[in-house]
């Protein structure tokens, strides 16, 4: 799941792409996790035959939520290392 959600996250951000700090960095791993759960029910909703638009309103949210909070996170560790 992890790997998943930083598969996703890197396609729709290029720059940030993966480094080694990442992969040991729990804060970023469960983001990645989440992102990519976010995701999942996000395109199940998207597929459903009997569309539930508000659901598919929250669910857009929470995936553009998880994006921007994970890369706010990387960047401010490329920036500032010691103290994130």
């Amino acid at each position: 799941m992890r790997k998943a959600g930083k598969a996703r996250l890197f396609l729709a951000v290029p720059e940030l792409r993966e480094s080694a700090w990442m992969s040991g960095d729990l804060v970023f791993m469960k983001l990645c996790e989440e992102y990519k759960r976010a995701c999942l029910r996000r395109d199940a909703l998207r597929c459903s035959v009997r569309s539930d638009d508000s659901a598919l309103i929250v669910t857009e949210q929470q995936c553009h939520d998880l994006e921007a909070a994970t890369i706010d996170y990387v960047r401010a560790h490329v920036s500032f290392p010691g103290l994130v």
